[in-house]
């Protein structure tokens, strides 16, 4: 917690300033624009806010159960709501001996109080947060000072890690790898939080390449349509994907759509990366990853190959390292994968993961004329790191 307890009110002030300035920006046609918060658009980001101030006025003031942290359905006015709730706790906190008294915080413990002074300074790091989520939203800057950051940092190195970060409920998501290298205050307050500094960047930009010892990992580029095309043209490698063998006409087009990454923000958004050995410039095969489900961070994870390159291992050192890429940078809370129960190359490769079988599907899908069955291996976040 910040050491100087007799300016944190004053910081805490500073920070609600903040938000009160950036929110004033948002008009209505900003309302649906997407936010750092995975899943959230502005408006659910500014109801949260919102219910946030109004939670910690009422726990200033003796109050503060589960209801009063409740967000309201439907604000008319999103904006308006958020800066009469934030006049709300300014007023709360300025009360006398604010600093001494028993919070009680229904996000950190159902019945559990905190002191006020380590209450108001996780108030201070989520306004700082909620700020900068707000300001990249809109794509206009945010300034704080560096007393306010300072606190702020001390107060993000005190938030405890673990698997409560990975709920869906979690105040704060787990860290994001790179916070003690990192150049600015503010970038390590975020990274220690969840965040990548650089949102809205496309993951691909943010995190890729990756190397192995014998291994690049990266995106597909206009090149490597052939590479991709002698493997994809298999009958052997189609097999267990469902689909007939791709042309090198059908190659160009997927690369094209892919080449650019994906914004990993929601359901659906792919990441089709090309494996290539570090001593050749051509992919051997690909590591598919896929966010099923933006909210839970469960994550689907794929590959492809070509045959020729089996039997020495890369599947598993390529696949392993973007996995572990998919849980520390990515967020993923679930790492899975679903195959075809003949497929025994993709089984021992789940095995070899880390992953244990979750379910068994009995003829659950029609390959042609035949029926096929699907295993699901699947792995969680601390089970791989």
């Amino acid at each position: 917690m910040p050491t100087n307890i007799a300016g944190l009110l004053a910081l805490d002030a500073e920070a609600v300033r903040a938000s009160q300035r950036v929110v004033s920006r948002v008009t209505t046609a900003d309302l649906d624009l997407p936010t750092p918060c995975t899943a959230w658009t502005l408006r659910d980001l500014l109801s949260h806010m919102t219910a946030q101030q109004r939670g910690f006025a009422a726990a200033a003031t003796g109050g503060g159960g589960p209801e009063a942290w409740l967000p309201r359905s439907e604000e008319p006015d999103p904006v308006g709501a958020y800066l009469a709730a934030a006049e709300h706790v300014l007023t709360a906190f300025a009360g006398p001996g604010v600093l001494e008294r028993p919070f009680l915080l229904p996000e950190i413990h159902p019945d559990r109080t905190l002191v006020g002074s380590v209450a108001v300074g996780f108030h201070l790091v989520d306004h700082v947060v909620h700020t900068w989520d707000v300001g990249r939203s809109l794509g206009v800057p945010v300034e704080f000072s560096t007393p306010l950051l300072d606190a702020a940092l001390v107060v993000a190195q005190a938030v405890p890690e673990g698997p409560v970060r990975d709920s869906p409920d979690s105040a704060f998501a787990p860290r994001v790898p790179g916070a003690e290298s990192h150049g600015t205050t503010l970038d390590e307050i975020l990274r220690l939080l969840g965040r990548s500094p650089m949102w809205p960047e496309s993951p691909s930009r943010a995190l890729w390449p990756l190397r192995t010892d014998r291994l690049r990992i990266d995106l597909f580029t206009p090149d490597d349509v052939d590479a991709m095309h002698a493997y994809q043209s298999l009958p052997e490698v189609a097999r267990y994907l469902y689909r007939p063998p791709h042309t090198r006409e059908r190659c160009a087009e997927v690369i094209d759509k892919i080449s650019q990454g994906s914004p990993w923000a929601n359901n659906g958004d792919l990441l089709v990366l090309a494996v290539r050995r570090a001593d050749s410039p051509e992919p051997i095969g690909e590591i598919v990853l896929k966010l099923d489900d933006a909210r839970a961070r469960q994550v689907e994870i794929g590959w492809v190959f070509h045959p020729a390159h089996g039997g020495q291992g890369y599947a598993v050192e390529a696949a392993a390292a973007v996995a572990a890429a998919a849980v520390g940078t990515l967020g993923a809370h679930r790492l899975f994968a679903r195959l075809d129960t003949r497929n025994d190359a993709s089984i021992r490769l789940c095995e070899r993961l880390g992953m244990r079988r979750e379910a068994h599907f009995v003829e659950n899908d029609l390959d042609g004329t035949d029926w096929s069955s699907e295993y699901v291996y699947a792995a969680l976040a601390r089970e791989l790191v």
